[in-house]
């Protein structure tokens, strides 16, 4: 019997799968003959996109030897055809070290998750970007599926040397007069006491209609190295508030666009 802690892990294992890798591998298991074993388990789970995934769908399959890898099939199919929006509207990404008990979302990948899958605009919003080569490969891709794309990021004029190198610098090979670059100009910035000006420390990426927001900049050390924390939203309200208030920041004036020539 598929038990209801079976259909709770498989439901966190399909939402960090594409929707073509959750598909083939149910079509494996369909195809697959008895129950699961340690073998089969590696099998079926090495080799997924995502380890988090993996990890999740072995820990199940390990804990259900009694299902048989059809049952499992039918169970997958069933998770997949729930409605995307039955999941939690709220869930907490990590970068850093393993906490050695349950697996946690990393934050890098589900950004490369969200922008593969992008079908109409992605915003984004950091203070510093450095060393990204991999999210830029899938910035350009999605600029050739059409989806509209806007770069809200710090410059190092701007920062009055709190940044050593514009954010823009790390994205050059995608840019061009179809992404919109904006930046936070000195003059519209209130001053410490010390004289230093106000910094535009945001840190937020806008995906069609989900939000992820958290303390990572778009670095290397950030998504590799660094302790971070994030939220991901899938709240639609939530999320059209967020790219609300950056619009209006731009059409007030507050947020200026660079000109291509500026790039």
């Amino acid at each position: 019997m598929l038990s209801p802690e079976l259909i709770s892990s498989l439901a966190e294992a399909h939402r960090r799968l594409t929707a073509g890798a959750w598909q083939a591998l149910t079509e494996r298991l369909q195809a697959s003959p008895g129950k699961p074993d340690s073998a089969s388990i590696r099998a079926y789970t090495a080799g997924l996109a995502n380890p988090d995934a993996g990890w999740m769908l072995s820990d199940a399959f390990r804990r259900h030897t009694d299902v048989s890898w059809v049952e499992l099939a039918a169970a997958m199919s069933a998770v997949a055809h729930l409605d995307h929006r039955s999941g939690p509207l709220t869930e907490v990404i990590w970068s850093g070290p393993a906490n050695g008990r349950f697996p946690v979302r990393r934050l890098d990948q589900v950004l490369y998750d969200l922008i593969s899958t992008a079908s109409r605009r992605i915003l984004l919003v950091t203070f510093a970007a450095h060393r990204v080569p991999y999210l830029c490969q899938h910035l350009a891709q999605a600029v050739q599926r059409g989806v509209e794309m806007s770069l809200v990021f710090e410059q190092k004029g701007e920062s009055e040397g709190q940044l050593t190198q514009d954010a823009f610098a790390a994205f050059r090979g995608v840019l061009g007069p179809h992404i919109r670059l904006y930046y936070w100009p000195l003059e519209k910035r209130e001053r410490n006491p010390a004289g230093r000006p106000g910094k535009l420390h945001a840190k937020c990426a806008l995906v069609d209609d989900v939000a992820l927001i958290g303390s990572a900049n778009l670095t290397d050390d950030a998504f590799n190295r660094n302790m971070e924390l994030g939220v991901l939203v899938r709240d639609k309200p939530t999320v059209q508030s967020i790219a609300d208030h950056f619009l209006e920041l731009i059409r007030a004036g507050v947020l200026l666009r660079l000109n291509p020539e500026e790039w």
